[in-house]
């Protein structure tokens, strides 16, 4: 079986303990339907044993990067349809035989003691797990061969060898991004060679750095802002041409780039989101680093008639499917389905016709998402051109983890003339 991209390095904990703490992120994931982040973060928060948190989050991510090869083992070894619970409680169990760093018998194992905590049927999984070392699956098609080799749903797999081609696709879902957290310096609160002085000895890039958390505290709150490259890459070329102006951030939540945006020039910046909630933890998030943007509750698909041509950047960092980051958000590959790409589009078009209203003659309207599906940028993009012949296309900017070794992003910027 193919390695995890993931190291392994700190599996090493025996206790039956971790494994509940395990199952109970994992079953936020496969059964409640949570996003990654928040369910490895609460199955830790209910787990003191604090030394064998690198072991749970090592083992979580494990089995959401092998899921597709564990859904295959379990499709064959298992007659029917296991019921959910033990699904997970399989999963966890296979990872651990076939791509942990764990002796075979101690696998079954934890495997076995964690059906009977959770009530499953012990016997039942120890079975299948034991059946599961060292067996290779069967496949009836290449494109089930590849969806296997690079843990991605056929479906996906289908659509994104129709845009790149099998051996571009190849690159893009085989690519190795770091898995440490990337941060920036706050420019406004901390130098960069404060900074740099500050982290130590870690992977640089060129707007920031790659850390964990240890790293992290040896930096005052509000002196730095997690934020990825590609999301950095994304707001530079927002900017490009411009030192200031009004900007208008349509779907800004959670103001990762509104605020980084206030950094890079005299921006008078309008942040906004549908959910007032979310308005909440923009304003909390732009003080703690020190950044002023205004926010405002917002429809980004209902034309705000407040808006109109009032901005000279225009922001439409779209919903959508967020396959550029299946290196850093797998749950992506369990949670969307390929029904949901056709949804997003209708969506995507709505919000930019609506956002082409904002912008003032001579202003610069911004589409973007972190897909790399074309039906969600070239193809929204051609559609938007065709329809709106008082906008020019200035450029567009694709990233890719391949080549680009970030996640995926895509940016079309277009200029509005005086017509």
């Amino acid at each position: 079986m193919q390695n995890n991209r993931r190291s392994n390095k700190s599996i090493g904990d025996n206790g039956l303990s971790a494994d509940r703490a395990l199952y109970n992120a994992l079953r936020m994931v496969f059964i409640e339907g949570s996003y990654c982040a928040p369910a490895i973060t609460r199955a830790l928060k209910g787990f003191n044993n604090t030394r064998s948190h690198p072991f749970v989050t090592s083992a979580f991510y494990g089995v959401l990067d092998n899921n597709v090869r564990l859904e295959k083992l379990i499709s064959e070894l298992c007659e029917k349809r296991p019921d959910k619970n033990s699904v997970v409680v399989l999963k966890i169990g296979m990872y651990y035989c076939n791509y942990a760093d764990m002796p075979s018998y101690a696998a079954v194992n934890r495997g076995v003691e964690l059906a009977k905590a959770v009530g499953a049927c012990s016997g039942f999984i120890n079975a299948v797990l034991k059946k599961s070392i060292g067996y290779s699956p069967k496949f009836y098609s290449e494109l089930e061969k590849f969806s296997y080799t690079y843990n991605t749903p056929q479906w996906l797999c289908r659509q994104i060898i129709a845009d790149y081609g099998e051996v571009k696709a190849a690159a893009i879902l085989g690519a190795v991004l770091p898995q440490k957290t990337h941060i920036r310096p706050v420019n406004k609160r901390i130098s960069v060679a404060e900074f740099k002085n500050a982290v130590g000895d870690v992977e640089f890039t060129e707007y920031g750095c790659y850390v964990d958390r240890a790293a992290m505290d040896k930096l005052a709150p509000g002196t730095y802002a997690v934020q990825s490259v590609s999301s950095i890459r994304a707001v530079n070329t927002y900017a490009k041409g411009f030192s200031g102006g009004d900007a208008l951030d349509l779907c800004a939540a959670p103001g990762g780039k509104s605020v980084y945006l206030s950094e890079l020039g005299d921006f008078n910046i309008t942040a906004c989101d549908i959910y007032p909630h979310k308005l909440d933890l923009m304003r909390g998030y732009a003080k703690k680093l020190g950044a002023k943007i205004e926010v405002a509750l917002n429809d980004a698909t209902v034309l705000n008639k407040d808006f109109i041509n009032k901005f000279d950047i225009v922001i439409a960092d779209c919903p959508c499917s967020g396959t550029g980051t299946l290196k850093t958000k797998p749950d992506i590959l369990i949670n969307r389905k390929a029904e949901d790409i056709g949804e997003l589009a209708e969506l995507q078009t709505k919000i930019l016709n609506a956002a082409a209203e904002y912008c003032r003659p001579g202003g610069v309207l911004c589409y973007s998402t972190c897909s790399i599906l074309k039906s969600e940028n070239e193809a929204i993009v051609e559609q938007f051109a065709a329809a709106h012949d008082n906008y020019k296309l200035l450029d567009t900017t694709k990233l890719l983890p391949d080549t680009d070794k970030c996640d995926g992003f895509y940016i079309a910027r277009f200029l509005r003339g005086i017509k």
